[in-house]
């Protein structure tokens, strides 16, 4: 994208839904429409797990992220990933973002283990639902909520990284693909 203007925001590698495993994520938050008024829905058309994110990046970082997160996908030799249950985070006491939860995976593990950036915080592999807009609200019908997506599970193949970040205020515009290339060893 040579439209770019620097610094960028809220940059991320992420590995994105993609066929099945998307139309299943909309599936999902559909299941939660009537709760629209106190859920802020993560963007269906850009379901993803984050694997490193930048709030700011200046051109010169932005175009060595490129280059490093080409590397990294030719390395890693492409996987499924289980998606299995829900849960919410929490802060200052209140729920604050629903999502559905990645189980340990070793392949994952390893993937966010190549990434040549240093995490400000601990690894948390989670996929977004909602960012709940109203707490108090959403504690009156948290139980009813969860229930609706309580037996979420799916799997996703995991084949691609993709570079995201918020272009001319548009959020999660998809900005690079890699395809993993790596080759299982014999």
């Amino acid at each position: 994208m040579s439209d770019l203007q620097f610094p960028l925001r809220s940059t991320f590698l992420a590995v994105p839904l993609e066929g099945k495993a998307k139309w299943l994520f909309q599936a999902l938050q559909e299941e939660l429409k009537d709760w629209e008024d106190i859920l802020a829905f993560q963007n269906p058309q850009s379901p993803h797990i984050t694997l490193q994110f930048w709030p700011l990046l200046m051109e010169i970082e932005y175009h060595q992220i490129l280059k490093q997160s080409q590397v990294l996908a030719e390395k890693v030799v492409p996987f499924a990933l289980k998606i299995q249950g829900t849960g919410t985070f929490r802060a200052r006491g209140e729920d604050h973002v629903l999502f559905l939860q990645v189980p340990f995976s070793d392949e994952l593990a390893r993937l966010r283990k190549a990434c040549p950036w240093p995490l400000s915080k601990p690894f948390s592999p989670h996929l977004t639902l909602a960012r709940i807009r109203h707490p108090q609200k959403f504690n009156v019908h948290k139980k009813l909520i969860l229930k609706k997506v309580e037996d979420a599970a799916f799997s996703i193949d995991v084949n691609l990284l993709r570079l995201y970040a918020e272009v001319h205020g548009i959020k999660q515009t998809p900005l690079q693909d890699y395809p993993l290339k790596g080759r299982a060893s014999d």
